[in-house]
């Protein structure tokens, strides 16, 4: 067996980050976002994103682009009460999630347009068409 010094670095930078992300949640639990499974999809003319949003509703979403990047933010606040003869019971459900895409530079901003339906978030991206520039090699 080889001994690759970069291989270990790379693991003790992970090991680094796990640590570091640990510390983070138990340092500031109340800042937790869980991360949104998304699919992206290059589609020629247009980037297609699908995220899973199951359980919120479309006014508990955030769609947004900051700095070339596509910003999913949900939160979600519920509370139930259910009052019986002998008791009282409360139920709270609270939930965030977030999700931030590079987006290629190649992409027009202002006609994206997104859709919510059955939990799931799509958004239709539309590229700008151009033509490669080709740059001569000397």
């Amino acid at each position: 067996m080889i001994f690759d010094p970069f291989e270990e670095v790379r693991r003790m930078q992970e090991r680094l980050n796990r640590l570091f992300e640990e510390f983070e949640r138990l340092r500031f639990p109340e800042r937790r976002f869980t991360e949104i499974p998304v699919d992206i999809i290059d589609e020629g003319d247009k980037i297609r994103v699908l995220a899973d949003l199951p359980g919120f509703k479309k006014e508990d979403i955030e769609v947004y682009i900051e700095k070339g990047t596509l910003v999913i933010k949900a939160e979600r606040k519920e509370e139930e009460e259910i009052k019986g003869k002998d008791f009282i019971r409360r139920e709270r459900k609270y939930g965030r999630v977030f999700r931030r895409i590079t987006l290629p530079s190649e992409v027009n901003e202002e006609n994206i347009k997104a859709r919510y339906s059955n939990g799931v978030l799509e958004i239709e991206i539309p590229k700008i068409a151009g033509e490669k520039k080709y740059i001569p090699i000397e």
